[in-house]
């Protein structure tokens, strides 16, 4: 039979023993406890988020960076888990692949899921077990594809593009709108040199391209702006949507890209 003392240590013991919350004291549970910190860190959901938050906000440089390298490998590991390559040109440079939905709907599913960001879209796939229906494609091929749902590069574009013209006024009008900008403006990417017109693009050098796009309604209303101007030049280029995006992105620089193509 157990003396009284000992009933009092054994008590005092299991106590001791309960796991508490090093900041506001709470006992820990498997509801207010995250799994990953039952190995020795003692703190609640609730307050790791707040000390989390704490720590971002005094070490934003550095926080913005891990953000970078963490949202760099996912992308990384996303591509490589599709083929590591442009399904199309066969281009492997990652700054210049995306995520192409196989049959079309991108913008719808985005929106259903409330997808915000590529990163959003990417970390779905990898939760998901990088279901079947999406692609490697480089931001050419992705792009190029939006006018007859394959890509410019496919054998049966060419046939598709030219049934396009023929049926619509509009889409005449426009792909020759287009062809005028493209020949003002050089004829080829500034950067890499590309001179497929399904490929081409005008880029804003100084930024506020969506604010420029928003305010006149349209690609193409632009487009007219700028013929009837005269093609101006001082914020103004062409350039390939493999440059324009990675440049937009912040995947590459400028000078990397000319490096790249100095060989």
């Amino acid at each position: 039979m157990k003396k009284k003392s000992d009933s009092k240590k054994d008590c005092e013991d299991k106590v001791a023993n309960i796991p508490v919350c090093r900041e506001c004291g709470i006992e820990l549970t498997s509801e207010n406890w995250y799994d990953s910190d039952k190995k020795g860190h003692y703190i609640c959901k609730k307050c790791k988020y707040k000390c989390v938050k704490k720590w971002q906000r005094n070490n934003i440089d550095k926080y913005n960076q891990l953000v970078r390298e963490s949202n760099h490998r996912l992308r990384n590991e996303v591509f490589d888990a599709y083929g590591g390559k442009c399904a199309c040109c066969g281009e492997t440079r990652k700054e210049y692949l995306t995520i192409d939905h196989v049959n079309g709907g991108g913008n719808k599913h985005r929106r259903e899921m409330g997808f915000s960001t590529s990163t959003e879209l990417y970390r779905w796939l990898r939760q998901n077990n990088y279901p079947d229906g999406f692609q490697v494609l480089c931001f050419n091929c992705n792009m190029g594809k939006g006018a007859c749902s394959v890509c410019p590069q496919s054998k049966e574009f060419q046939m598709l593009f030219e049934e396009k013209l023929k049926e619509s006024r509009y889409a005449r009008y426009n792909w020759n709108l287009r062809l005028n900008i493209i020949e003002g403006y050089g004829g080829r990417c500034e950067l890499c040199g590309e001179d497929n017109p399904h490929f081409l693009t005008i880029d804003h050098i100084n930024g506020g391209g969506s604010k420029d796009i928003k305010m006149l309604g349209s690609w193409y209303k632009l487009y007219k702006k700028l013929q009837d101007e005269n093609y101006p030049g001082d914020n103004y280029r062409l350039l390939c949507s493999n440059c324009n995006c990675a440049l937009g992105f912040n995947r590459i620089t400028e000078e990397e890209i000319l490096q790249q193509n100095k060989h």
